[in-house]
Formats: C-alpha cells, sequence, structure tokens
C-alpha cells in the first residue's frame, strides 16, 4: 500500500461508494488525494490549492465538491470511521463463533491486518489528532473507545474462564490498540527486521503471553 494515500479503497469497496454517492468518483478521488497531503504535510500545512494541484482539479472545481478544507477533513474521518466500525462488525460476526482463547488470536490477528492495510489511516489518528476541530477530534476518539470495547469484552471473558491472568481489561485493551498499531508508526525501523506477517505472528505472541501472565 502507498504511503500517501488509501490504496486500501479496494478493501472498503462498499464505504468508499457510500461516500461519493453524492458526488461520483472525483469527490472521492480528491478525498485520497487530500489524505496523502495531510499525512506528509500535515493539516496545518496543506492548503486547498495543494489539494487541487494534486487531485489534478483547478481549485474553483475542487469548490463544486467541497466548500472549504475542513469539509474535505470530515469527508477523510467519515471514512475512517465507517472502517473500523465495518472491520469491528465483521470481526464480532466471526468471533461470536470461536471460544474466547481462539477468539482473541483471532482478533489480534484480524486487527494487526487492518492496521496494515490501512496504514495511512492510523497514522492520520496519531499525527492530526491534536490538530482537528474539536467535534472532529471527539468523533476520533469515541472511534477508538469502540474499537478497544471489541478487545476488553474478549478479556473479560477470557479472564471468567481462568484464561486470562490480567487484571485490568480495559488498560489491556488499550495497550493492545497501541501494539497494534506499532506496525503502522514504526515501520520505519520494524519493516527492516520483519516482513507484515512475522510482525504480526511475533506480535500476537508477545501480546497473549501478556494476558496469560497477567503482565501486559
Amino acid at each position: 500500500m502507498s504511503n500517501n494515500n488509501l490504496d486500501m479503497l479496494g478493501s472498503y469497496q462498499e464505504v468508499a461508494d457510500k461516500l461519493g454517492q453524492q458526488a461520483g468518483h472525483k469527490k472521492w478521488e480528491i478525498v485520497k488525494a487530500a489524505a496523502g497531503l495531510f499525512i506528509r504535510k500535515g493539516t496545518l500545512n496543506t492548503g486547498v490549492r495543494d489539494i487541487a494541484e494534486a487531485s489534478g482539479i483547478t481549485v474553483g472545481t475542487l469548490y463544486h465538491y467541497f466548500r472549504s478544507k475542513d469539509e474535505i477533513i470530515s469527508a477523510f474521518l467519515d471514512f475512517a470511521v465507517q472502517s473500523t466500525n465495518e472491520f469491528v462488525r465483521m470481526t464480532t460476526e466471526i468471533l461470536a463463533r470461536l471460544p474466547p482463547r481462539e477468539a482473541m488470536e483471532r482478533a489480534l490477528r484480524l486487527y494487526m491486518e487492518y492496521t496494515n492495510e490501512a496504514q495511512s489511516i492510523v497514522l492520520f489518528w496519531h499525527q492530526e489528532t491534536r490538530n482537528l476541530a474539536t467535534d472532529q477530534r471527539k468523533r476520533l476518539m469515541e472511534n477508538d473507545i469502540v474499537l478497544a470495547s471489541l478487545f476488553e469484552k474478549l478479556i473479560e471473558l477470557g479472564r471468567h474462564q481462568g484464561i486470562y491472568k490480567i487484571k485490568d481489561a480495559a488498560l489491556a485493551a488499550h495497550s493492545i490498540i497501541v501494539l497494534g498499531d506499532m506496525w503502522a508508526f514504526r515501520r520505519w525501523w520494524l519493516g527492516r527486521r520483519y516482513t507484515s506477517d512475522q510482525y504480526i505472528d511475533e506480535q500476537t505472541k508477545f501480546i497473549l503471553h501478556g494476558l496469560y501472565n497477567g503482565s501486559l
């Protein structure tokens, strides 16, 4: 996947189509181009003219689709939030059919595979949250809580069955999110030593060991 755009679009085409229904594919192309600039330069350093040039259109044409840069950021957040919600929905359906131990391992792998595919979104969360408007920042934080609650429920199930010794399920869940996101913002180092599959294998073992021993 390119670091500067949302090539994960192919895996989340349904979500992308929903965002582009009103104005066709050009609207989505603008969002993708803007996302690349936001991640590379930051939202504060990216202007409307920059986005128009990256999209191959004039500023006037861009304003036909979006009234402001803030509206483009909101469209990107729509994609980020809907993509995560779709991940949670699909994962929940899969995990409902599995015992706690197997469900946790599967959830970890699914999340890290998602993080690998959605690196642009993950980087945006970590880099640009502080620069967003209050309501936009709140949306991202609430979205992160939804994600963490998935792991918290799995941990609680395992604790009740005596599988996991970890005491604070909420803290462990948020720790899992950070460890899962690490591939996106530390891949400059990790990528020299592991393939994404190797990283997922090693990180999954590390997290499960911590849950079993109460040391995560």
